[in-house]
């Protein structure tokens, strides 16, 4: 959940956030140059038509003063001063001879120095010039240097300082409307981003609370919703997918329970040698006392006797082909609280006469109060079998098999089987429980018994453990965890 709610909504939030801002902020550096050449141009060319202009008048008042018995100065200055007061954005003026080396007016400047350097002999004094500059006077200044020709006569060069600030107040202006619409359309954009992502990643965020809770119990019944995009198709194919997972569940279920049973008969299979001699015996008992009987007829007395004695052994048959039954019949599972020991008691009482054949002493340490477990008395009766089988098999004969059970803690209680067998190879285990892995000969086992019990106590929330030490004994743990009251009570 988090991973998709913050890794993948902040990764494309943050890349598509950075790249759009600096597009944004690329775009907006561009129209500022562009406006600023733009703003420049403008007001240059409007400095140099003025200057023109200016020089007109100052080369009239030039040749008015040349050709007059008037002092100079006097003209040209109150020309100059007209000029400045009229504009009002003109900071000085300066003028020079043709030589471009000598002052010839010089207003509202007290220390002049030329911004260009020209050589008045080159075409280059001849041309037009604008520069602006921080000047230490006026402060930021465009200075424009207009040549002074007439008639193709050359009478000097004017230089008029203009103030520019206002310049630099509009470039500011402009930078500060582009700041803030880069600043609100990013944010519009970013904001629009943001949303677009959040429902995308919501989208999944549902479909992810959806598979956290899938139990696959066809009564729990799953909306999500319908959406013509990408989501609406993963949406689409994701319940496909829970249809196809679910009947595969139940399929592996049947299959499951087909594999337990198959076990169960094959292990009831093997018991049947020594079932038979429970039989046998009752029937043994049973058709002496019939010939007793057919010998003796008319003595009602033994006769009494005779029949009392058959039906012990049809009870005797009767209850060994009920425990037999009882484990070979395919039961529904159904979870419930047990005690181990009891179970353990069934499946050793079923167990008795092949045990005594092979003359097995069999120990139990039963530890009494250990806790119920939840679990189908049926799957651990048939862990305890495969289990009680599987030492059988390992002894020879004059061999023990040790039975106990406790809590390791207050949460689990343990079934330890111990027998002194011929033990296990250390290769072998490590495959002891993989399905179909024996070491018996073939047609004496089907290599399912381990795997089919390590299947029901993890499944029951257990564990088994096994440690073996070659030709001298074999241990098999189970560890269930204990059913509290109040779970007892929930179920």
């Amino acid at each position: 959940m988090l991973s998709v709610r913050s890794s993948l909504k902040t990764r494309i939030l943050l890349l598509t956030g950075s790249v759009i801002t600096l597009l944004m902020l690329l775009i907006s550096f561009v129209l500022l140059l562009k406006w600023r050449e733009i703003i420049i141009q403008k007001q240059s060319e409007n400095a140099v038509s003025i200057s023109r202009t200016f020089a007109v008048t100052v080369v009239d008042a030039l040749i008015f003063e040349e050709k007059s018995v008037y002092k100079k100065e006097n003209i040209l200055e109150t020309y100059v001063e007209n000029f400045i007061s009229r504009l009002g954005n003109v900071q000085y003026v300066v003028i020079f001879d043709k030589n471009g080396t000598s002052i010839i007016q010089i207003t509202n400047h007290s220390n002049y120095a030329p911004s260009f350097s020209f050589d008045p002999g080159t075409p280059a004094a001849h041309a037009k010039e604008i520069k602006i500059y921080d000047n230490p006077q006026f402060g930021w200044t465009m200075e424009v240097r207009q040549p002074l020709i007439f008639s193709g006569k050359h009478w000097g060069t004017a230089t008029i300082g203009f103030d520019a600030q206002p310049i630099r107040d509009e470039i500011a202006s402009v930078f500060i409307i582009l700041l803030v619409a880069t600043i609100l359309v990013t944010s519009i954009v970013l904001l629009i981003l943001f949303i677009s992502i959040r429902r995308m990643t919501s989208s999944l965020e549902q479909l992810v609370h959806v598979i956290d809770s899938i139990d696959f119990s066809p009564d729990v019944q799953i909306e999500l919703p319908r959406r013509q995009d990408e989501i609406g198709f993963f949406y689409n194919h994701f319940q496909s997918l829970q249809g196809r997972l679910e009947s595969s569940k139940k399929e592996l279920e049947q299959a499951q329970k087909q594999i337990y049973q198959a076990e169960k008969l094959a292990s009831i299979g093997r018991l049947a040698s020594g079932v038979a001699h429970q039989v046998n015996n009752p029937l043994n008992g049973i058709k002496s006392c019939l010939y007793a009987i057919q010998q003796n007829a008319n003595n009602g007395q033994k006769t009494g006797e005779y029949l009392n004695l058959i039906n012990e052994g049809i009870e005797d048959i009767e209850t060994i082909v009920k425990k037999l039954l009882g484990f070979a019949r395919q039961q529904s599972t159904s979870e419930s609280l047990i005690n181990i020991n009891d179970a353990i008691h069934k499946v050793l009482n079923l167990f008795e006469l092949r045990l005594k054949e092979k003359q097995i002493d069999v120990q139990t340490d039963l530890a009494g109060e250990i806790g119920e477990v939840r679990i189908d008395s049926h799957l651990f009766q048939e862990v305890v079998m495969n289990l009680v089988l599987n030492s059988y098999d390992a002894i020879e004969k004059n061999g023990s098999i040790t039975i106990t059970t406790g809590n390791n803690d207050s949460k689990h209680v343990f079934m330890e089987i111990r027998d002194s067998g011929a033990g296990i190879s250390p290769d072998d285990l490590k495959k002891i429980f993989d399905p179909f892995f024996t070491t018996k000969d073939v047609g004496t086992g089907t290599g399912l018994g381990l795997s089919v019990c390590m299947g029901i106590i993890e499944s029951h929330g257990g564990r088994i453990d096994v440690q073996s030490t070659q030709n001298v004994e074999t241990i098999f743990t189970i560890q269930l965890p204990v059913a509290y009251e109040d779970e007892a009570a929930d179920h």
